[in-house]
């Protein structure tokens, strides 16, 4: 086994969420997206808020619990991101039009006021303001936004950052924003490349525990019924 778990906190302070879990599984060659609000019975709770509860020692536990084993975490404060993006253009493609409901600020809540956002087809070059928008814009104007079309972006989006060459080392560069656990990720990490499966964690249901609505593991099809839907489906094929 040969995995790191990359989190990103949802504000500037070690207390907060991880709003971005990703787990790179390097001997599968695959990166995978975890909804931070994906219950966790190791810990009682969404999965987002190990780090806060007990560091990377916890959220490293938690997702093991989840069927996500491995053997090293890097935590990033946000001010570590926002400093490593603070200069960068990213291009990124844009199948159909997107409109959201955004926060007047980054950081603040949607209750508290917003702005509509929009990305058009076919392309758009990404700075500034415009970056944290298309990772972190959620809620669609026309009610149809989910965290999971949000985490499908942020892989469109590190798909362009490596295919330009973006150093990610400048989001190390100021150690009292980063948290390493475990060995050190570094050498794994930079073995990612764009051709790599990158994927969301959607197998999973709504479900309310304690009163809170979170998202649990749907659980996994017979053999046998999984069988029938191959041959259902290649016999479909030889038809076609």
């Amino acid at each position: 086994m040969a995995a790191v778990v990359v989190a990103i906190l949802d504000r500037d302070n070690w207390d907060a969420n991880t709003d971005i879990i990703v787990v790179v599984d390097v001997s599968r060659r695959r990166l995978t997206w975890i909804p931070r609000d994906l219950w966790s019975p190791f810990i009682s709770d969404r999965i987002n808020a190990a780090f806060a509860m007990g560091g990377g020692r916890l959220l490293l536990d938690a997702l093991a619990g989840l069927g996500f084993a491995a053997q090293s975490a890097v935590c990033l404060r946000r001010g570590a991101t926002e400093a490593a993006l603070a200069g960068a253009s990213v291009r990124v493609a844009i199948r159909e039009p997107l409109d959201f409901w955004y926060p007047l600020t980054p950081t603040s809540r949607l209750e508290d006021g917003r702005q509509q956002i929009s990305f058009r087809p076919p392309s758009e070059t990404l700075t500034g303001a415009r970056l944290h928008q298309w990772i972190g814009a959620r809620s669609m104007v026309n009610g149809q936004g989910t965290d999971f079309h949000r985490m499908l972006r942020q892989i469109v989006f590190l798909r362009a950052l490596i295919v330009q060459g973006f150093d990610f080392r400048l989001a190390l560069k100021d150690p009292e924003l980063v948290r390493i656990t475990g060995e050190d990720p570094s050498p794994l990490l930079a073995r990612v490349t764009a051709s790599w499966r990158m994927q969301v964690q959607d197998w999973v249901d709504d479900a309310v525990i304690d009163g809170r609505m979170v998202l649990v593991p749907r659980k996994p099809k017979p053999w046998w019924r999984r069988q029938l839907r191959k041959l259902r489906d290649g016999l479909k094929g030889k038809r076609n």
